[in-house]
């Protein structure tokens, strides 16, 4: 199977993104170069409807991930564009969008593993392995309430610890299959992002390795998920990790069908 859409791009208007090259034209002239027929920009989002928000989130509002709109170009060079966000779950049923906004976006990416963020995503109490995997369980039922999410971002990779495996064992298989049949129930995708494969890229490590993480994924594909592709690039040259997921699509034999509809070109 050929990987012919990107649905999480950040460009130069996420706050994390410190690459100048990050624009709508790049980004456009390197998925026409690779191939890509789809291309769907997921910058960083909150809604200033909704209170709560990080000092670090509080600028990325509607109207400035909406500033994409002057930087598309007339000739998109036969790249179909999208454009959508990657707001943040907190818990307790705090979420950075509102329903009316989400119904002005194309898509809507809901991370449930941003646990680096500490007092605002994590609290800080939270660090034992078994203590983190229940908090992605039970985070990742929870957004699928909301009623909100397109796809699920990065699932079940705990940014900012290192120790993976170990993690991922304190989640069994019948935990990920309820996670998985809900998400299959409800038509959210699963999003299968290059930077979570190590193996991908010679950066297995001795506490994370493929195995832990693609775990999950066969489960997903069992439980009869449907799943988008995501470089989750922050830069122009990370946009380039996405063609490291073919190893992947072939470990978990994805096929059209297997593709969230929206992404289908």
């Amino acid at each position: 199977m050929k990987i012919e859409h990107d649905i999480h791009v950040h460009t130069h208007l996420s706050s994390c993104s410190s690459d100048p090259k990050a624009t709508v034209e790049n980004y456009l002239k390197l998925a026409k170069d690779r191939g890509l027929k789809l291309i769907g920009f997921a910058n960083h989002f909150w809604d200033s409807n909704v209170p709560g928000a990080s000092e670090w989130y509080k600028p990325q509002n509607f109207d400035h991930i909406m500033k994409i709109k002057d930087e598309i170009p007339q000739d998109t060079l036969g790249v179909k564009i999208l454009i959508g966000c990657e707001t943040e779950y907190c818990g307790n049923g705090k979420v950075g969008i509102t329903k009316e906004v989400a119904d002005q976006l194309d898509f809507v990416l809901i991370p449930i593993s941003h646990l680096h963020m500490e007092g605002f995503v994590r609290d800080e109490s939270i660090t034992s392995p078994k203590d983190v995997a229940k908090l992605m369980v039970n985070r990742f039922k929870e957004v699928l309430e909301l009623d909100l999410a397109t796809g699920i971002a990065h699932p079940f990779m705990p940014l900012g610890f290192i120790n993976v495996d170990e993690i991922l064992s304190h989640i069994s298989d019948d935990e990920f299959r309820e996670c998985f049949s809900r998400a299959a129930e409800l038509g959210v995708s699963i999003e299968l992002n290059a930077g979570c494969f190590p193996g991908n890229h010679g950066k297995e490590t001795d506490l994370f390795h493929d195995e832990s993480i693609i775990r999950p994924f066969i489960l997903a594909k069992e439980c009869g998920c449907l799943f988008h592709f995501a470089s989750d690039a922050h830069s122009l040259d990370h946009m380039k990790s996405l063609f490291t997921m073919e190893r992947t699509i072939n470990i978990l034999g994805l096929t059209e069908e297997d593709i969230l509809p929206l992404c289908r070109v």
